[in-house]
């Protein structure tokens, strides 16, 4: 099957297109064109590459990939470092045009593609306000979450740095069309409704993501950061500055994220899907393993929905950057894969098309990382059924082994499933 290097073309009248956002990916482009930069994402490569997974085959053939991706994103990070300016910005996402501008891959550390994220600093000198409006539907759920810093650059945990707060879509109270204010400061709420509060006198890192189950209706939310109250800003920060942070950020990152797979993935067996747990702050549960799957052999991971809103589950690669999943099935959820008739979910990974309907696609290579998300789940959901089954099964007798009624499709059938996939993830930015 031809590989396919996917880029989308965003309207300028979708929520994530504004003006802070055109300026941020063309500031962007221009570091990632600086000797100095491309100078440390080279560092970044050899790191991957004295790395063990440098020396496997799929390790060693998304290095260049997924340090350039990892390098895109930090630079969004240096760009919006300021708090006295707030930037919320798209990004850790797939490449894109946006008004004619090419924007590079920019995923790391498992980015959902379920999720669109978008980030800012805060600072607990200021006040803030986040001015929204949701364009029904909306996402399944919608999240914002208050850090310490910006995830790598701190303590590792098993979510890659400490949680401060958060904010979820079923606690904010809109008006009948959609709109609402959320405010930020150091103060407890003392009866606001539609507050986070930050801790004072510091600054902190806010990362809001829109989670998608139906790719082809719900609608990223408008969103605008304003801050209302604060010291005077700081002078925008010169190219040559920008440059200078986004390296210091990228050799803090780079070794961060790989000690984090080394240290939470690669210690187990491959080919396993750890037990699943209860992540902080109300954010359902998760569970990951890593896989090496032989030619001829396919990994098949069953799982059960517990009554989640969402289920997701996705495969990277060996260093944590999602394998295309615009016109590819690396990824799937319950609204894109086929249920089990009990319920449950039954995915296959392997290297080429075994014709099952729950392909998960690792674009022809045969190891990297897999995560399992379980979001906004019903209190009494039995977690220790959340992983059925986990099997390497012979891919001539996977249609045996397979639940009864497991759906096989022909090219012509996969084609138009990775068709209406792209078109559905080109309208989650143009809707």
């Amino acid at each position: 099957m031809k590989r396919m290097e996917t880029s989308i073309d965003v309207d300028y009248v979708g929520a994530l297109a504004t003006p802070v956002q055109r300026e941020g990916e063309e500031l962007t482009r221009r570091i990632l064109e600086t000797d100095a930069y491309r100078n440390a994402i080279r560092h970044v490569e050899m790191l991957y590459a004295a790395d063990p997974q440098g020396s496997t085959p799929a390790g060693k053939a998304t290095i260049s990939r997924a340090a350039h991706s990892l390098a895109t994103a930090v630079t969004q990070y240096a760009i919006c470092a300021d708090p006295g300016d707030p930037r919320l910005m798209w990004g850790v996402t797939a490449p894109h045009e946006f008004q004619g501008l090419s924007s590079p891959r920019s995923g790391f550390g498992i980015e959902n593609p379920d999720n669109v994220y978008r980030h800012a600093a805060i600072s607990g000198a200021s006040t803030y306000e986040i001015r929204g409006k949701v364009n029904y539907p909306g996402p399944t759920e919608q999240h914002f979450e208050m850090r310490d810093a910006v995830p790598g650059t701190t303590a590792l945990t098993t979510e890659g740095g400490t949680q401060l707060a958060g904010l979820h879509s079923d606690d904010i109270v809109a008006t009948a069309d959609g709109s609402f204010v959320i405010t930020l400061d150091a103060q407890p709420a003392n009866g606001r409704s539609n507050h986070i509060q930050i801790p004072a006198e510091q600054d902190s890192f806010l990362i809001v993501r829109d989670l998608f189950n139906d790719w082809s209706t719900e609608n990223v939310v408008r969103l605008d950061l304003v801050r209302t109250a604060g010291p005077a800003a700081r002078e925008p920060q010169s190219l040559e500055q920008l440059t200078t942070r986004s390296v210091e950020l990228l050799t803090q990152l780079a070794p961060f994220w790989l000690d984090y797979f080394n240290q939470y993935f690669y210690t187990e067996a491959a080919n396993h899907v750890r037990s699943a747990r209860r992540r902080p702050a109300g954010r359902g549960l998760s569970t990951g393993g890593w896989f090496d799957v032989n030619d001829g052999e396919a990994l098949v991971v069953t799982v059960d929905p517990l009554g989640a809103k969402s289920l997701g589950i996705q495969i990277s690669d060996p260093w944590g950057v999602a394998y295309e999943y615009i016109h590819r099935t690396s990824s799937l959820n319950t609204v894109q894969a086929e249920a089990n008739s009990d319920g449950t979910y039954s995915f296959v990974i392997c290297r080429e098309d075994p014709g099952a309907y729950n392909w998960l696609d690792p674009e022809g290579h045969n190891s990297g990382m897999v995560a399992v998300r379980w979001q906004s789940l019903p209190a009494e959901a039995a977690i220790n059924l959340a992983v059925r089954s986990v099997e390497i099964v012979k891919l001539e007798q996977l249609v045996k082994r397979m639940p009864a009624g497991t759906s096989f499709l022909t090219m012509q059938q996969r084609e138009q499933q990775q068709s209406s996939r792209a078109n559905d993830y080109v309208r989650r930015y143009t809707g």
